[in-house]
């Protein structure tokens, strides 16, 4: 991968050190040919069912209002490539599932995905807590493919799935050192983190704390919150004397917070970050009372036509695209399942998961997303050749965690006068070297 504009990492090892950052190792595809050739995308000897996969999603509860935009990149994939042949001559069939964004829902809700509705494979869930939840009791044992857009927090990397459960979006270590970067360079010194309660709350309160810390930042409190409570002032009592505000929650708790925050003008200034990175929040709470509040969220890495082309796409089917974030890691990840079986042969969640590297790391010959891009990725598998996926929101190469060793964080902040969530500054964060890279003339227009 190019490495663009180089800024100083500082000591970037120290907030890896929240992830497991181990070498890449591809994964071996199936191969059951024994005359020596190279085998076909229809060779393999495992299970020709059509594709099932279920979408895992908050449709409700604390992430409820990012579930549907999500849910439609998926299914936006699943469309295209039905229209184009399908997996192994079948159409994919895209089962919608509510967790809810409760870890208990969430198992439940999987285990009728997997054991009722048959799915070999699963997008979601969008909450870290529930994805670990649900790849620890259900999917891991069951070996039924996890692919999840949303879950950032770090303690995926060390959950035991039995190798089951991968991401296409970046782990908090690299969002936590850049909303660090984002409180320096608007001059915050005193931060108070308020988070959710969960592996993603506290993954990425730490990862930020361990930041800005290390530049000379004060974190004046790090206080945990409940998602559902009706008043959150004792959580902002705790934050003592801090100037900033660091909003780590989901919106459906950020509402209330974030309101009793205003009315009492307990602070000067508000941090955000892809969580309470929701427009409808800020409609709700009034744009005119954050204008200018900056925030952080992964992103696209450079994808130029692929991106365009997505977008496109996406709106001639459902409208303008949202600010939402993880919308084009679901489709990607459907694309990501879906050339796995073809490149095993096989819709077994166990095919496809060791077929999964090697669709998407390098080497092999690219493949972008999109109707095109699928067909063409068809043809080179049933010619025996390898491809690298490289998806609407960038190219994958997972490590043997499942994670994607590189990713994207933009910066953004609050236009009151526009009511929109605007995209300012892009980042390439390299896990496997250490390195942040400004991209932002290569990924915004």
């Amino acid at each position: 991968m190019p490495h663009w504009l180089r800024i100083n990492p500082w000591r970037f090892l120290l907030i890896l050190g929240l992830v497991s950052v181990l070498a890449l190792g591809a994964a071996c595809g199936d191969d059951d040919d024994d005359d020596g050739g190279e085998p076909s995308a229809t060779d393999g000897g495992g299970s020709k069912e059509p594709l099932k996969i279920g979408a895992l999603m908050s449709f409700t509860g604390a992430l409820g209002t990012f579930g549907e935009p999500i849910y439609s990149g998926a299914q936006l994939a699943v469309d295209e490539i039905n229209a184009n042949g399908g997996v192994l001559g079948n159409d994919i069939t895209l089962i919608r599932a509510d967790d809810g964004t409760k870890p208990d829902q969430g198992v439940t809700e999987a285990q009728r995905l997997v054991d009722v509705e048959g799915v070999q494979a699963i997008v979601g869930a969008l909450a870290s807590g529930v994805t670990v939840q649900v790849a620890e009791t259900v999917t891991g044992p069951a070996q039924v493919l996890t692919i999840s857009p949303a879950a950032t927090g770090p303690a995926l990397s060390g959950a035991n799935d039995d190798d089951f459960l991968f991401r296409t979006t970046i782990s908090d270590a690299g969002q936590g050192l850049l909303l660090s970067q984002l409180a320096n360079e608007q001059g915050y010194t005193n931060v108070c983190n308020l988070y959710v309660n969960s592996p993603y709350g506290e993954g990425l309160s730490n990862a930020f704390t361990a930041a800005f810390e290390e530049k000379g930042g004060t974190i004046a409190a790090e206080v945990p919150h409940e998602d559902g409570g009706a008043t959150y002032v004792t959580e902002l009592g705790q934050c003592g004397d801090a100037e900033t505000l660091a909003a780590i929650s989901y919106p459906e708790t950020a509402n209330v917070y974030l309101r009793e925050a205003v009315e009492s003008g307990q602070f000067s200034s508000y941090l955000f970050v892809d969580g309470t990175k929701q427009a409808k929040m800020f409609e709700t709470l009034g744009y005119a009372n954050f204008d200018g509040a900056v925030g952080t969220s992964p992103s696209s890495l450079p994808t130029g036509d692929a991106n365009a082309g997505f977008i496109e796409r996406y709106e001639a089917a459902y409208g303008p695209l949202p600010p939402t974030p993880y919308i084009k890691e679901a489709y990607d990840a459907v694309y990501l399942i879906a050339l796995a079986a073809i490149a095993a042969g096989s819709t077994d969640g166990a095919d496809m998961q060791a077929a999964l590297r090697d669709v998407a790391n390098a080497e092999g010959t690219e493949a972008g997303p999109g109707p095109e891009g699928f067909t063409a990725a068809v043809e080179a598998l049933e010619a025996g050749d390898d491809i690298n996926y490289d998806g609407a929101s960038g190219p994958f190469e997972f490590d043997e965690n499942g994670d994607p060793q590189v990713g994207a964080i933009e910066f953004w902040h609050v236009d009151a006068a526009a009511a929109t969530l605007v995209s300012d500054r892009v980042f390439q964060v390299d896990f496997d070297t250490g390195e942040v890279t400004d991209i932002t003339e290569l990924v915004l227009e």
